[in-house]
């Protein structure tokens, strides 16, 4: 069906743009809309027509006085169940501290590309909230960036926009960072200087099973396994403004990571040592009793746990200043060197695919490459040498 619609003049420079969008699937009643357009007739004409090829094209989206401050925050509500808490309170702040004062006044319909890339190209150098000379990096900018792509898209699938203008735009491309890992050698200074303190247990679980921060946190004796010397990865620590709550690890899939001789042998003494404590105390240790935890039982806060690494580390003049989670990269990458295969170091740390853990890691698999070169340039020589022994000579 050909929808109509007409061009009324208002006044002088305004004409009132009136179109007819055919019965309400609900109501059976005819349903038109009536906008007012600013400029000369002939372009009200066009801008009609061009209304009405989107009404027979299924593509039509009603004029609204919705902003993205209002849009912002319902989809901000609509998230909220769909993501974790932790993502969801750093989904707010960027949403309220960044988004909304930056485009907020704006309606839903004048959105455009060139409005969104302005803004992100005034962030390269200014936008710190902390006041501070600089703009924001590359990566926080391009973390914004998606998140209001994210935000626009569900605006296109409620049909409050036809496309998304956030798709139009240039997001910063964040430089590779270098990642800071410890050899085993600064690996074992670190553990012999922080043998006494309770750090000592997190930092050994993360050197030796390349587990997450927040994993290390939530695991139970139950799933410590000291005959097959095997540790099952369930559940994960998060930390937000609410409080602490277990969850599922960051892929929601278990794994199941094998433990050196080492680590068994010390998880042992920690086990009887934990529970005398506890004892003293009149609790009793149980399966369900975290591994690393505070003289009580009670969980420890993940935000405590980095900040007695970083006092331990600053102590520490001959190893450089590294984050807790670096520690999972050193377990990575001391994989990788010994020439263990990217597969295993992918199911140990837990990533959903080996690229991942190729892109993440591609620093050392350059230097596997040197190596696999130079064991095949070996090898080859090593055989022709001895084909040209063996082989008789044509004279």
């Amino acid at each position: 069906m050909r929808h109509k619609g007409h061009v009324r003049q208002r006044s002088k420079g305004s004409f009132e743009i009136r179109y007819d969008l055919g019965a309400d699937p609900l109501t059976g009643k005819r349903k038109t809309v009536t906008s007012t357009f600013k400029g000369e007739r002939k372009e009200a004409v066009k801008e009609l027509y061009r209304l009405l090829r989107t009404v027979d094209k299924g593509a039509h989206v009603e004029s609204t006085k919705l902003t993205i401050d209002e849009f912002l925050k319902q989809w901000i509500e609509t998230v909220r169940s769909q993501v974790s808490p932790k993502t969801h309170e750093r989904y707010s702040e960027i949403v309220n501290n960044y988004l909304i004062p930056v485009f907020g006044n704006c309606p839903m319909l004048k959105l455009t590309p060139p409005i969104i890339q302005k803004s992100y190209n005034e962030w390269e150098t200014a936008g710190r909230r902390d006041k501070k000379d600089g703009g924001l990096a590359p990566r926080t900018r391009l973390h914004f960036h998606r998140i209001f792509r994210s935000a626009l898209k569900h605006a296109v699938e409620l049909q409050l926009i036809i496309r998304n203008p956030a798709d139009f735009v240039r997001p910063p491309r964040p430089k590779k960072t270098t990642i800071a890992t410890l050899t085993v050698e600064q690996s074992a200074s670190l553990l012999n200087g922080i043998q006494n303190k309770p750090i000592y247990w997190p930092v050994l679980l993360a050197l030796t099973t390349g587990m997450r921060r927040g994993e290390i946190l939530a695991l139970r004796w139950k799933n410590v396994d000291f005959k097959e010397k095997t540790i099952r990865v369930v559940e994960s620590l998060e930390q937000t403004k609410q409080g602490i709550r277990f969850k599922a690890p960051k892929t929601e899939r278990t794994r199941a990571v094998i433990l050196p001789d080492y680590a068994i042998e010390k998880l042992t003494s920690l086990k009887k040592k934990q529970a005398d404590e506890l004892a003293e105390l009149k609790i009793v240790q149980s399966q369900e009793t975290l591994v690393c935890c505070r003289f009580d039982g009670r969980p420890l806060w993940p935000t405590s746990v980095t900040h007695e690494f970083v006092k331990a580390i600053r102590k520490l003049s001959s190893l450089p200043r590294i984050r807790f989670h670096d520690l999972r990269h050193s377990h990575a990458t001391q994989l990788l060197t010994a020439g263990i295969h990217p597969k295993i170091a992918q199911e140990r740390l837990g990533h959903s695919t080996i690229t991942t853990t190729l892109d993440l890691y591609s620093h050392v698999t350059t230097t596997m490459q040197d190596d696999a070169a130079s064991k095949l340039d070996s090898a080859l020589r090593t055989a022709f040498e001895s084909k040209v022994k063996t082989v008789p000579q044509l004279g």
